[in-house]
């Protein structure tokens, strides 16, 4: 009776976690930085009413509407570092993310990568992940994952970056 127990609780499982992201353990973690902006905050966001005559404005404010979620997290403890890094690998390999690009900055590693949507000019999600050692930080390691989802339009974002 244990054994069936067990195995219905094994089953189940996943799906209460249904939904939450990998990174979620990383807001409670000791010596990480998180921030987190819901969908909600996108949707009010956009319905300012921005008088600008700057278009980048603009675009940055119809963007937004479309965006589910963003997510920093970051962190200058070595160990943690290792631990966010091994998190990105497995989620890219998880939801077939298509690496974007790479970039080698003296000892950072920079790493980008999009999980594309219906159309080519759209993606539902783009992960990078930050790793280098700092001088700031006297040559301690650090790591910066940035997650965002939503309908993301590659046109508009390649005019702002």
């Amino acid at each position: 009776m244990k054994k069936v127990i067990l195995l219905i609780a094994l089953v189940t499982a996943p799906l209460f976690s249904y939904g939450q992201s990998v990174y979620d353990k990383l807001e409670d973690m000791d010596g990480v930085d998180a921030v987190v902006v819901n969908k909600d905050a996108f949707k009010i966001l956009s319905k300012f009413n921005i008088n600008s005559e700057e278009n980048e404005v603009m675009e940055v404010f119809n963007m937004i509407k479309d965006l589910n979620e963003l997510k920093v997290f970051s962190t200058k403890k070595p160990s943690i570092a290792t631990q966010m890094e091994s998190m990105v690998t497995s989620e890219v390999k998880k939801k077939k993310l298509t690496e974007l690009m790479r970039l080698k900055e003296g000892n950072s590693r920079i790493k980008i990568y999009v999980k594309t949507g219906s159309n080519s000019d759209y993606v539902d999600e783009v992960l990078m992940f930050v790793k280098g050692i700092e001088e700031k930080t006297d040559g301690m390691s650090e790591a910066v994952i940035v997650s965002l989802t939503g309908r993301i339009d590659i046109n508009k974002l390649s005019k702002l970056a």
